[in-house]
């Protein structure tokens, strides 16, 4: 396995939060988007943890809130590669923190499809979004 490489399987998918909360819009109302993403670890069972949170607000309100984890097994030979025994860390390469975070953003989207089809809210897509503009370099971890 070259350094780079990181083996991983998709573990667990979470639904943390969903709610959608009845406010009055009009068709041409500003909808905006917040967003944010979260790392974790278990480093005993060498899995990372994405999360993703989204808001959708009109008039400075929420009326959909969706929260999304992802959990990824880290291969056994790539955890040990990316750990930092004198330092107690251990950090992965901002370009594989960004694939899970696309991933995760990807089962975000398909959960927010799902509980809101049938229903008006289901016009509310995520957009497509740069995560490496939220992932800007390696993400360390603190080993305990």
């Amino acid at each position: 396995m070259k350094k780079n490489e990181v083996g991983f399987i998709l573990r667990k998918i979470s639904t943390e939060q969903f709610a959608t909360i009845e406010i009055d819009l009009s068709e041409k109302e500003n909808v905006q988007l917040g967003f944010s993403v979260n790392f974790g670890i278990n480093e005993e069972n060498r899995i990372i943890a994405c999360s993703t949170r989204f808001e959708f607000l009109a008039k400075n309100s929420p009326f959909i809130l969706i929260h999304i984890k992802c959990e990824f097994d880290i291969e056994p030979k790539a955890w040990e590669n990316y750990k930092n025994i004198e330092l107690k860390k251990i950090s992965f390469p901002k370009g594989f923190m960004s694939h899970l975070a696309v991933i995760t953003v990807g089962a975000a989207r398909g959960v927010l499809h799902a509980k809101t089809e049938n229903t008006k809210f289901n016009q509310y897509l995520l957009p497509t979004i740069n995560v490496t503009d939220f992932v800007k370099e390696d993400i360390s971890f603190d080993l305990s």
